[in-house]
């Protein structure tokens, strides 16, 4: 009986325990429900201003400006009348339509609700006025777009007719200049895009959404101002960088991070304008033999120039047209595989003998042994060493490679005169697909392939996005199988962010602000 009732105690004093400890509890998540919220969730602060810098301004007049960085900017203030995606696709900006109704003429017709940030409307003269403006200037930066625009007919209020004294493959691409207002303010300048000029002093530039334009009432609108630091050099830029005084800067320059640094911010690297290649001259006795371009091609690294020789500060790069084309979409690869064994049998395959350390073959009744002439300019300190690395590559092979440095004279007579053997050499390459300069009549690899001429002038004609890339692919096929030119890199530019930047950055040699408006930045 006794027992009974001390174990009767027992379980009333551990219910007393057991109730004081979930009184407690309570009581305290009571407490933090109210007091301590603050700790249990953070706000979260959010910059509507996004911060650029730029050095050496000198205009914000798009046909006036030097200024890389600048003409990037302008495309946030004025609009083009075409456009082009981060693949490369042309899209219709103040054009409705674009029509080519002969081979030489265009009509264009505008946009009905196109408002500039002032309040007026768009109109075809000012299309005319752009275009006119530009063709009497022959240093903008987009004089080339309207050289070849022979007149200019405005039809009506929004409507244009264009002449162009020549034909000129995918002439579209032309109609990305940015459009001036007719009474264009000279200090203020007015323009259609999604951002408009609200002040300009000696230290910054100051932009903000512009309300006239006609899609801003998107939800998806972040950044409503832009402060643009101007600043003597882009040292300058690079520290006010660092110290955080920037959110996001452009360069193209290939030693940034002994500047800024490899560390403590984000970065997206896209590729440059400039192709540098190997043009082979297909009328040489030796080189027009497919099998010796084919032996060259098996050897050349490019990933290995790219790492060693120019020190990941450029992109490999085996064809005219970027990667990132939408025309070369699927394709999985571009290049010869190096295989050194593959190149001595291609060789061997196709009768030369290797003897005395030398390749040599029966050509046209003689004995010709495999030494080429690599020829490079000699001011040209990075593609010197370039063409010094081929040649000890190409050293494995067998293949016996001199290296023959040339005088700037001597570059430009190869150029124009296509009389050399292997050139290094590059271009500046353009927006538009149009692979003439490469495939067509007197091209520089002296090279002719009837089946590429009937698709160059297919292409011009082609409206089916699906049929144009089937047509690129073969063209493609075509020039890994006859090799008239060999491929090596592209130069490498740099986007860098605060490590506090928000939003996806999808860029490309014709744009960086893709998306600009859905940027911000947590603070």
């Amino acid at each position: 009986m006794r027992k009974d009732k001390l174990e009767i105690l027992i379980t009333i004093f551990v219910l007393l325990i057991i109730s004081g400890v979930i009184y407690f509890l309570i009581q305290n998540y009571s407490k933090g429900e109210t007091a301590g919220s603050e700790i249990t969730y953070q706000t979260v602060s959010v910059s509507t201003n996004l911060r650029l810098g730029i050095s050496e301004y000198d205009s914000i007049n798009p046909y006036i400006t030097k200024n890389r960085d600048i003409l990037y900017i302008d495309q946030l203030i004025f609009e083009p009348l075409l456009s082009l995606t981060n693949d490369y696709h042309i899209e219709n900006c103040l054009a409705q339509e674009v029509s080519k109704i002969e081979n030489k003429t265009y009509i264009i017709k505008l946009k009905e609700d196109v408002l500039w940030s002032d309040g007026t409307s768009l109109s075809a003269k000012d299309v005319d006025f752009s275009i006119n403006e530009l063709k009497e200037n022959p240093n903008s930066a987009y004089y080339e777009n309207v050289k070849d625009i022979e007149k200019v007919e405005v039809i009506d209020g929004l409507t244009l007719r264009l002449e162009l004294k020549q034909e000129i493959p995918f002439f579209e691409y032309n109609l990305i200049f940015p459009i001036l207002c007719v009474t264009q303010n000279e200090n203020y300048p007015i323009g259609t895009g999604r951002y408009k000029v609200k002040d300009i002093a000696e230290e910054k530039i100051e932009l903000e959404l512009n309300n006239n334009f006609r899609d801003n009432n998107s939800t998806s609108i972040n950044t409503n101002t832009i402060t643009i630091g101007l600043y003597n050099t882009m040292g300058e830029v690079y520290n006010a960088f660092k110290e955080g005084n920037i959110d996001l800067i452009n360069t193209e320059n290939e030693n940034v991070e002994e500047y800024i640094g490899s560390i403590g911010y984000g970065k997206v690297g896209y590729s440059g304008r400039e192709y540098d290649y190997l043009s082979i001259n297909l009328e040489n006795n030796i080189l027009k033999n497919k099998e010796v371009r084919e032996a060259i091609a098996l050897t050349v690294q490019q990933e290995k120039i790219v790492n060693s020789i120019l020190e990941e500060k450029a992109y490999t790069a085996y064809f005219p047209l970027e990667e990132s084309n939408y025309l070369l979409s699927g394709v999985e690869n571009l290049k010869y595989e190096h295989n050194i064994e593959k190149a001595k049998k291609v060789l061997d395959e196709a009768g030369w003998s290797y003897e005395n350390e030398s390749w040599q073959k029966k050509i046209d009744g003689r004995i010709e042994n495999l030494n080429i002439k690599l020829s490079v300019n000699r001011n040209d300190a990075k593609r010197l060493e370039v063409a010094k690395e081929i040649a000890k590559e190409l050293q494995e092979t067998g293949i016996n490679l001199i290296v023959e440095e040339i005088s700037e004279a001597q570059y430009k007579n190869y150029l124009e005169n296509h009389n050399y053997e292997i050139l290094l050499t590059g271009i500046y390459s353009s927006f538009s697909p149009d692979l003439t300069q490469f495939f067509g009549k007197d091209n520089l690899a002296n090279y002719n392939n009837e089946e590429i001429n009937i698709i160059l002038e297919e292409l011009k004609n082609i409206k089916s996005e699906e049929l144009m890339k089937q047509k690129y692919l073969r063209i493609l096929e075509i020039y890994n199988e006859d090799i008239p030119y060999i491929g090596l890199y592209r130069n490498k530019n740099l986007i860098a962010y605060s490590n506090n930047f928000r939003g996806e950055v999808l860029v490309n040699n014709y744009s960086i602000y893709y998306k600009l408006h859905e940027w911000y930045m947590q603070t």
